[in-house]
């Protein structure tokens, strides 16, 4: 017999040998499976489970918001999110102009005229894109972070400590991160 006939031969037998030895086992057929969590998480969860380590921060302020959380599209979710912007922004814009009455320095005043102007209308021209121009109202939604950012910086450089306008620079620097990150759901939506 020839040698790789004969390999070929004890493999084989070896083969049956451990296939009897061992009884079979049918795997039991797997419970039914659980609903896809897709059918259960609603779109702004979704969004949030974008922020990652700030998922529940996004969580707290968008579920205040009862149109936010019941939104069936990204178009509708975006609109009322940015609609919430405007008026955050808005109001903190009013607020930083009461403080610059008080205290006219040069950082408040940039922070109450130029940088927040740059943070509400940023975040009105995205809403105004979110049907036509999707790509810009994304990025309108992101540069709108640009003014707290830069409100911040100028305060730090003039020395000024500000609990409240640093409060409201944050807030609003994360408003315009939760709007980016929903704007960034709508190329794949309207294409």
């Amino acid at each position: 017999m020839n040698p790789s006939t004969l390999l070929s031969l004890l493999f084989t037998v070896s083969l049956i040998g451990i296939c009897h030895a061992r009884p079979l086992r049918v795997a039991s057929p797997s419970p039914s499976p659980s609903p896809s969590p897709s059918r259960k998480t609603k779109l702004y969860q979704i969004v949030c489970k974008d922020a990652g380590k700030d998922n529940g921060r996004c969580l707290k302020l968008l579920e205040a918001y009862p149109k936010i959380t019941s939104a069936k599209d990204y178009v509708k979710l975006c609109k009322y999110t940015l609609k919430m912007a405007v008026k955050k922004s808005i109001k903190g814009q009013n607020y930083l102009q009461k403080v610059m009455k008080k205290n006219p320095s040069r950082a408040i005043k940039q922070c109450a005229t130029f940088d927040y102007d740059g943070l509400v209308l940023s975040f009105k021209s995205s809403l105004g894109e979110l049907v036509e121009s999707p790509d810009t109202a994304n990025y309108d939604a992101k540069v709108a972070g640009d003014g707290p950012v830069n409100c911040q910086r100028a305060l730090d450089a003039d020395k000024i400590v500000n609990r409240s306008i640093s409060k409201l620079n944050n807030e609003m620097e994360f408003l315009s991160l939760v709007a980016f990150l929903a704007t960034n759901h709508l190329p794949q939506t309207l294409q």
